[in-house]
């Protein structure tokens, strides 16, 4: 079967079938479908999970991690630190790591607790509740950072530090407040 055309016609074949018109209605369903599809793939690229420099851990210069990284959440936090839990979720509390450090230089040991405070203002606040006391304001660490006999703490961003020789037995040798400092320096540059 072959279809002719006349000769010297100016309209296509297709020109005899009706013609849909678009409407304002068919328009805006079309870009409303459009704009739900650039909408629902931001939120999908935004909802990957950035990598956690703490779970995989950190590469620091002369320090190592000495032992396991525990992670405690809301539910478990009673049983790292009882008593001294409802502190922290007042203020926002998500989770807690801790792990302990060992120096490359002297092998003193120091337990590294990493608080994620969810906002800066959580962090902010368990570092104004703790740092109320005597000690000394540290500049060039972090958001905010407090020294006192032993103990470092630090406010960047979402997250609260807090840097303290480790009390087990096994720790020996002290470490010096330039380490803890040094910790200190290292960590905040993750966040």
């Amino acid at each position: 079967m072959s279809i002719s055309f006349p000769k010297n016609s100016s309209r296509s074949p297709w020109s005899s079938f009706p013609r849909r018109r678009e409407t304002s209605l068919f328009r805006f369903r079309r870009a409303s479908i459009y704009v739900g599809a650039i909408v629902f793939l931001s939120l999908l690229a935004c909802s990957f999970p950035r990598p956690n420099p703490l779970l995989e851990g950190p590469n620091l210069k002369d320090f190592e991690q000495a032992g396991p990284l525990t992670v405690y959440n809301r539910t478990n936090l009673f049983d790292y630190m009882n008593g001294e839990a409802e502190t922290y979720l007042p203020f926002g509390f998500r989770l807690l790591y801790v792990s302990v450090v060992r120096t490359g230089k002297s092998d003193s040991r120091m337990v590294l607790e990493i608080y994620d405070m969810s906002t800066p203002d959580g962090a902010g606040g368990i570092l104004k509740k703790y740092s109320n006391g005597e000690g000394t304001s540290l500049h060039g660490i972090g958001d905010a950072a407090w020294a006192d006999k032993g103990i470092v703490l630090v406010r960047q961003g979402n997250y609260f530090l807090r840097i303290f020789p480790d009390p087990s037995p096994e720790s020996e040798v002290r470490p010096t407040m330039q380490e803890m400092l040094d910790l200190a320096r290292q960590m905040v540059l993750l966040f």
